[in-house]
This record gives structure tokens, sequence and C-alpha cells, in this order.
């Protein structure tokens, strides 16, 4: 079965991005005080921050404009307790009904 990936390229509109964040060890803490005591979260551009189990510590989405999202990006990169971030810009976003409508109708025409 063959599954099509549309990629479209984004406008000037908004745009969301995760940046997954690996902190120095034990620094959760001091990193989410850092954070709010800046102002860094507090408002519309981060939509959640999740602290998560595994190779990274942290899980920002971020929705705006690119250079918005961006700017907030590499403040939030000034911290001390940041060892690495990785940042995934999405393309297109499709919300599961839309993929499941996709899946059937090329599950139709392999019939």
């Amino acid at each position: 079965m063959r599954y099509l990936m549309r990629i479209v390229i984004m406008s000037s509109e908004d745009i969301r991005v995760y940046v997954l964040i690996e902190l120095q060890p034990g620094k959760e803490r001091e990193f989410a005080e850092e954070l709010l005591s800046k102002g860094l979260i507090l408002d519309s551009k981060v939509e959640r921050l999740d602290f998560v189990h595994g190779s990274y510590d942290f899980i920002i989405a971020f929705n705006g404009k690119m250079k918005d999202v961006d700017r907030r990006i590499m403040e939030m990169r000034k911290s001390p307790y940041i060892r690495k971030t990785e940042s995934q810009i999405c393309f297109e976003v499709i919300t599961w009904d839309e993929l499941e409508k996709k899946v059937h109708e090329e599950e139709m025409i392999n019939i």
C-alpha cells in the first residue's frame, strides 16, 4: 500500500514549531522557573510546554510568525541549563480525520 505525503510551503502566516530541549542533569525545576521568571512561555506563541522522559527533557510547541518564533527560541537558548535543542518546523498540519480520509481513499484506489 502506498501513501501520499504532501509538503506545502508555508507562507508568512503562522507556523508551528516543536522545540526539543535537553537540559543539564537535574536542572528541570531551575529551567522551568527561569522560563516563567523571564516570561518566555507566558504568551500566545507558546501552545504548550511538556516535561517528557527520554532523550529530551522538555518539548515546547510554539505558534506564530517565523521571525517571532525564531526570536523566542533564540532567547530561550541563552539559558545556562540547556545542553542541546532541536527544532521541528511543521510544513502542514493534518488532522486525524483528514489522515483517515486520505488513507481510506488510497485503499479504495488499490482495490
